[in-house]
């Protein structure tokens, strides 16, 4: 009888050591699936940020392949250029747009885009603010860029 010795005097105390020994189990585990998880989601939003940086580099590579899409003013371009630069202003502003909407979650996000965002937003602020335009948009991105003075209701430098 001596190998017995090691057990714990009553049943009650085996249950109480159980119970604490499938707790502890439990919390290693939760913390051990919480690490998976936050890998993932650290993946994903470097995947999201560089899908939008190659979205930004071929809506920039157009301005290579159509040097006339760098030209806001289109009062000397054809009807064809005309329709390819409205194309193209409205890439650039669904483009910022959707950079808008997540920076509404990732302010991190916001931060990396602004200034470029803006750049683009000025540039291409005649087209926006054509009564034809604005209607492309979503009202609540609209307000902000009103209300943030994204654009300007004067003539964008050329």
């Amino acid at each position: 009888m001596e190998a017995w010795r090691f057990l714990p005097p009553s049943p009650d105390t085996v249950v109480a050591i159980a119970n604490t020994i499938i707790a502890l189990g439990t919390i290693v585990l939760a913390w051990g699936i919480l690490i998976p998880i936050r890998a993932a989601a650290g993946q994903q939003r470097d995947s999201f940020y560089a899908t939008l940086d190659r979205t930004y580099f071929d809506i920039q590579k157009l301005l290579i392949d159509y040097p006339h899409l760098a030209q806001t003013d289109c009062s000397q371009k054809t009807a064809e250029q005309v329709t390819q630069y409205n194309a193209y202003a409205l890439m650039v502003w669904n483009f910022i747009e959707t950079v808008h909407d997540y920076s509404e979650k990732d302010k991190t996000l916001a931060a990396t885009w602004d200034g470029g965002l803006r750049n683009e937003a000025r540039r291409h602020s005649e087209w926006f603010l054509k009564p034809e335009n604005r209607p492309l948009f979503k009202e609540t991105f609209v307000g902000y860029v009103e209300r943030e003075h994204i654009v300007k209701n004067e003539p964008a430098a050329r």
